[in-house]
């Protein structure tokens, strides 16, 4: 059974171990090569930030983007790419072998998390409070998404819809292609009876 399992989804490598740290040392060399990196870099418009940049590494251990998911087999190496000009959000990430629904694919749910997650970033730098939670979220999957890739999500906030209390945003995933493997809106708001943390800079 573990060789079968071995043949889909490869070792299980323990987060933050030798092995770990050296495949997350060479899939970061690869991430500042992609094209997209190098041009989102070059462009003066965009801020570049590291994911929960401004939280404990006790903090991000119990969130799950940044904890149970952390690691070579899970989300590695992501970085945002904020247009502030342009109202414009970018994630590039690479997408392991320990995020599988269906053998060699990633499983929904880690795709609206992902997407949820990066859509709330740029839905949260245009609430005052900087600050708020899902109201709703659809999604459309439109092709199946390959897991040991990067991939690059990129969420347009939408002014017209929006308010001061509520952020309405659209997002899709795409490969280094072009090809969209899934499409999504969201609402998020900011709740007047709930106390909720700032999340500040570089969330």
């Amino acid at each position: 059974m573990s060789s079968e399992i071995n043949l889909f989804a490869g070792p299980i490598i323990e987060p933050g171990s030798p092995e770990d740290i050296e495949i997350t040392t060479s899939l970061n060399s690869r991430f500042d090569q992609l094209e997209i990196v190098k041009k989102l870099r070059e462009d003066p418009d965009y801020t570049e930030w590291e994911p929960y940049g401004n939280f404990t590494e006790e903090v991000k251990k119990a969130r799950l983007t940044s904890g149970c998911l952390r690691g070579s087999r899970g989300l590695s190496c992501q970085h945002v790419f904020y247009n502030s000009k342009e109202n414009i959000l970018k994630s590039v990430l690479y997408l392991g072998n320990g995020l599988d629904g269906w053998p060699t694919v990633v499983h929904g749910g880690t795709i609206a998390t992902i997407l949820d997650e990066n859509m709330g970033r740029l839905a949260i730098e245009n609430l005052p409070e900087r600050t708020g939670v899902t109201a709703n979220l659809n999604i459309s999957y439109k092709a199946r998404l390959g897991r040991d890739q990067y991939i690059i999500v990129e969420a347009k906030y939408d002014r017209l819809l929006s308010s001061e209390r509520k952020a309405v945003v659209e997002a899709v995933i795409k490969d280094e292609k072009g090809k969209v493997y899934s499409e999504a809106r969201a609402l998020f708001v900011y709740p007047k009876k709930m106390k909720l943390r700032t999340l500040g800079e570089n969330f």
